[in-house]
């Protein structure tokens, strides 16, 4: 997986970390001043090694125009990630269970944005592909305002093998594709679901589109040629959502 180390940059993302997946951080520098009586006293519980640095002389591989309110940390990719057999053998699988496949989707701010959404509206994990994917980085946790920490981040190697292992479990595979005939709205989700997300630009490989069980649109104006697959994604899982509500 590349990028097995990443930055994170700020007090809110660091909190996240550290009450949620304290293992992860690896090391944690602050610029004085930095005073905060809470994350300090996180950090230290966790054991984690603290290092004073001034401005000027930041680490190597930290971006110094990123606004960072004195307090950056070094977090380990490889341990924030969950490996898929795992993960699914855990997994305890409802119909209200949701998972969201990303798709070869390469602009970090829609990972990090899918995240968000994902983790708010009650999805149990998302699916990474290690190929062709923008993969977790310092930019995508904070798009995704510190919920990469809260919703479990699978590691998959093969998208169409994990989705027929997917179909197996009992899993229902939902497509979004702007020609399929099925609209979002008529469709009730009454089994475990799993939200296939494409490329912004090619949208889902046709391997995997002959992979899914049903295809799914959202209507939108003609005065619009589509939407990005960020704002798709939430539109989607609320649609889900409002059918599971005990999930929320």
């Amino acid at each position: 997986m590349a990028g097995q180390l990443t930055f994170i940059y700020g007090k809110h993302a660091l909190f996240e970390a550290l009450t949620s997946v304290p293992h992860v951080v690896e090391r944690v520098f602050v610029v004085p001043p930095f005073n905060d009586g809470r994350l300090n006293e996180l950090i230290k519980r966790a054991g984690i090694s603290l290092t004073k640095v001034q401005a000027n002389t930041l680490p190597r591989g930290i971006d110094p125009t990123v606004v960072h309110q004195n307090v950056i940390a070094e977090i380990s990719v490889k341990k924030l990630m969950c490996q898929f057999d795992h993960f699914i053998e855990e997994l305890m699988v409802t119909s209200s269970t949701a998972l969201v496949l990303l798709g070869e989707i390469e602009d970090p701010q829609n990972v990090g944005a899918i995240i968000r959404s994902a983790a708010a509206l009650g999805a149990a994990g998302i699916l990474i592909s290690e190929h062709h994917q923008a993969q977790i980085s310092g930019a995508v946790i904070k798009v995704s305002a510190g919920m990469a920490f809260k919703i479990p981040l699978i590691a998959i190697s093969n998208i169409n093998h994990t989705l027929r292992e997917l179909k197996d479990k009992g899993f229902w595979i939902y497509g979004l594709s702007e020609t399929a005939e099925m609209s979002l709205a008529s469709e009730r989700f009454d089994r475990p679901s799993v939200f296939v997300l494409g490329n912004e630009s090619e949208g889902i490989r046709q391997k995997t589109l002959e992979t899914c069980d049903i295809l799914l649109k959202i209507p939108i104006s003609s005065h619009a040629d589509s939407l990005n697959v960020a704002t798709a994604a939430a539109i989607t899982l609320y649609a889900w959502s409002t059918q599971h509500p005990q999930v929320l």
